[in-house]
Formats: C-alpha cells, sequence, structure tokens
C-alpha cells in the first residue's frame, strides 16, 4: 500500500472522537484505537476497559482486516455494555459490534476477528488468547426471541454466555451461538454452527458441521510465517 493509501485509509474523525470519548485522557493520548474506512458509532453509552500493559498507538485495529478482499462498507459500532481489551486486538472491515446494556464482550490477547463478521452480545461473550475468526462469522449469546416448549409449558433462556478458548480458529461463514464453549486449542471448519460445550472433547480436535461435531483428532494450527513451515515436513 502507497505512503498516500496508507493515511488516507484511516478514519482519522472516527479516531480522535473515539479515544477521547471512550478512554481516560491518560489512555486516550496515545490513540490506541484506530479506525479505517467508514464506521458508525450507532451507540456509545457504554464503556471501555483497556487492560494492556502495551499501551500505544493502534494497538485495537478496527475496520481495515480484510478490506483489501470485500467493497468498501460501514463498519458499526453499538456499545451499551462494557467492552473489555486486553491487547492487540483486529476487527475487520464491514463489522458489527453490538453490546447490550449490561453486558461484556471480553477480548483476550491477539484476538483477530474477520471481515463481515457480526457479534452481538446480550449477557457475556469471552475470547481467549490468539483466537482468530475468518469472514463472514456470526457470534450471537441470544436466540433473540423467546420459544415456548408446548409440551412443557417451558420457556427456554433468551441468552447464555459464549467462551471462545484460546488459540482457537475459526473458518469463514461460522455461526456461534449461545452456550457454546470451546476449548483450547480447537479449529471449527468453515459453514459450521456451534451451540453448545465442546469441553469435553480433547484438545487439537478439528469440529464441524450443523451442529459442529469431531472431523479429526490430533490437529493444530501452524501460526509461524509459510518460510517456517519446511521444518515440519521432515
Amino acid at each position: 500500500m502507497s505512503l498516500f493509501k496508507k493515511i488516507f485509509s484511516h478514519n482519522w474523525i472516527a479516531i480522535l472522537y473515539f479515544n477521547f470519548k471512550m478512554l481516560p485522557f491518560g489512555q486516550a493520548i496515545y490513540l490506541p484505537f484506530d479506525f479505517y474506512y467508514g464506521i458508525r458509532f450507532e451507540n456509545l453509552t457504554g464503556s471501555i476497559s483497556l487492560r494492556s500493559m502495551d499501551l500505544r498507538r493502534g494497538l485495537i485495529k478496527i475496520g481495515g482486516r480484510g478490506s483489501d478482499m470485500f467493497s468498501r462498507c460501514t463498519t458499526i459500532i453499538d456499545i451499551k455494555g462494557l467492552v473489555v481489551f486486553n491487547g492487540t486486538t483486529e476487527i475487520g472491515h464491514g463489522c458489527l459490534l453490538r453490546v447490550e446494556k449490561g453486558a461484556v464482550v471480553n477480548f483476550g490477547r491477539e484476538a483477530r476477528i474477520g471481515a463481515l463478521t457480526k457479534i452481538f452480545c446480550c449477557k457475556s461473550i469471552t475470547f481467549g488468547n490468539e483466537i482468530d475468526f475468518s469472514w463472514e462469522c456470526q457470534i450471537f449469546d441470544s436466540n433473540f426471541h423467546y420459544i415456548r416448549d408446548l409440551n412443557t409449558n417451558k420457556v427456554d433462556d433468551l441468552s447464555s454466555p459464549i467462551i471462545i478458548g484460546s488459540y482457537n480458529w475459526f473458518g469463514n461463514r461460522i455461526t456461534v451461538m449461545k452456550s457454546t464453549n470451546t476449548p483450547d486449542n480447537f479449529i471449527c471448519a468453515s459453514n459450521s454452527i456451534c451451540n453448545h460445550d465442546y469441553t469435553d472433547i480433547p484438545q487439537y480436535t478439528i469440529v464441524g458441521g450443523y451442529p459442529a461435531k469431531i472431523l479429526s483428532t490430533g490437529k493444530k494450527r501452524v501460526f509461524e510465517n509459510l518460510e517456517d513451515i519446511s521444518k515440519f515436513n521432515l
């Protein structure tokens, strides 16, 4: 990317507005939140907690990831609850981050959310460290509508927490529903639905399907650069 494009890909109005509105002045002056292209702040009545020890410019990048793959669209930020950042985080181009009043979203260190992903939190969504979601995913801790069992007259809970373990990798177009709980070192194949507790399966497992079930075990994503992969092919 040329220097000109790099400079003008940043949304400087959003950068200044959000940092100084949502953070204490001592944090805001570092401009830790970096915004790209079209940004719409739907609601900012909630709060931000920035717990990183490495406070610096562009620690949290929003709206840039995946912008080279998809047509320009608006990233929507709607925070009525609490969002916690514990380190480097990327929220991709054209994403929706909506946190309802009283709800909490907690991002671990080095969390990466792909372009066009929707995060809708009514109660609690927790992301572990070094997690990676590809593009066009949906992460909802709510059914949005109550459902009643006509046989028992029982009404299901509308919302239930989501807990994503560390070192998780989710392919594109995955839907993560309420009550999802994943172990560390977990991989989910593209176009799958996660909707229950997976912590009873071994780490280093690949799941997939509707709903997601075990496809393979003993598998780990390689995060090293391509030039370093040769050391594994002995």
